[in-house]
């Protein structure tokens, strides 16, 4: 029932707001873009049976179109379809709205509290060390940002920026259901865990002499029921400063009841900086996991590495990753995977 009065109201706002104005704005038509990212690995793993050298590739194909009606009020859709077989084959999908209210999103999207983070700048494209398992180790990946609900559904609402400062929130009614999956009146669709989910944001963005800072702060707490199960609730912090080409940033992210697990916490880390000038850029990065639980895990990585800009949507990038990660479990290893990685890659990124 929650899901159907959320629907419904979200719909009468919307009516209400375009009631009684003549609308001459075009049918949405949708654009095609997106980005392929193609790498070679040569690795070398402490406690893995890994091949050591292979291709790596990862890319989406982007649906997206919106209109202005005579309102003002831009409507939109946005797609995004993995580039090859994947569990989740269609990745985000959700319509949005804005205007001088701000926007909503409503769909399977990221939550504000995620959308809306700064943390370490990388220096190289796709093996990132802050962005879950995208570095190149296989390793267990470090997140910064508040990232508990992913894609499931929910409706998020962006305030319009004033002097530098932005507010957001997310509503996600099952933490646990995402769209393209089963209906969720379906008995196949059983109920997870994770219940409803609550995610709230705030940035700041600015530029005083030349010198570029951003700031971000999120909370997001996800209700659970079952024994030994506790709301995994996480809060992240982070920004960024720029002058003259360089740039520095760290993030930070604690979690508590880490997946919703009862006393299990978790600690995510990640700092660097970049120089960049034209079309290049170089730097390093740091990113350090701890786990307040069973394992008491512990890894750190660092990557250091550029990119260079061919041309217009080519990227040529390439770099080092080293990884060591140790935990009191019998494989010694953070995620499962591997005690140490020494990982070197160069690829190329294309957008379009």
């Amino acid at each position: 029932m929650k899901n159907v009065i959320l629907g419904t109201t979200a719909l009468v706002a919307v009516t209400a707001l375009t009631a009684g104005s003549a609308n001459a704005a075009d049918k949405i038509k949708l654009n095609v873009g997106g980005y392929l990212q193609t790498s070679f690995v040569a690795a070398s793993y402490d406690n893995d049976d890994r091949l050591p050298t292979n291709i790596r590739h990862e890319g989406e194909v982007h649906f997206t179109g919106s209109t202005t009606l005579d309102n003002g009020l831009k409507f939109g859709v946005n797609i995004q379809l993995e580039a090859r077989q994947d569990a989740d084959q269609v990745d985000e999908t959700f319509m949005f709205v804005e205007g001088s209210f701000g926007r909503i999103n409503m769909g399977s999207e990221n939550s504000a509290a995620y959308l809306m983070h700064y943390a370490a700048p990388a220096p190289v494209v796709g093996f990132v060390l802050d962005d879950n398992n995208a570095n190149a180790s296989g390793l267990e990946g470090v997140v910064t940002s508040a990232n508990a609900t992913s894609d499931a559904d929910k409706i998020t609402y962006f305030s319009p920026r004033f002097s530098g400062f932005q507010f957001g929130a997310s509503y996600t009614p099952d933490s646990d259901w995402e769209s393209g999956q089963d209906s969720p009146y379906s008995p196949l669709q059983a109920e997870g865990a994770g219940e409803e989910a609550y995610s709230l944001a705030a940035n700041y963005v600015n530029t005083f002499n030349k010198v570029s800072i951003a700031a971000s702060v999120g909370y997001e707490i996800v209700v659970e029921e079952g024994v030994g199960r506790d709301d995994d609730q996480q809060i992240a912090v982070g920004g960024q400063i720029g002058y003259a080409g360089f740039t520095v940033g760290a993030g930070y992210k604690f979690t508590e009841n880490d997946g919703g697990v009862a006393d299990e916490d978790r600690h995510d880390l990640s700092v660097g900086v970049t120089y960049g000038q034209g079309p290049w850029t170089v730097g390093v990065q740091y990113a350090r996991i701890e786990l307040d639980d069973a394992s008491d895990g512990e890894l750190d990585a660092i990557v250091v590495g550029g990119k260079y800009i061919l041309g217009p949507g080519v990227t040529a990038f390439g770099g080092v990753q080293f990884f060591e990660a140790e935990d009191d479990l019998e494989d010694n290893s953070v995620g499962g995977v591997g005690d140490s990685a020494t990982v070197f890659f160069v690829g190329t990124a294309l957008s379009f």
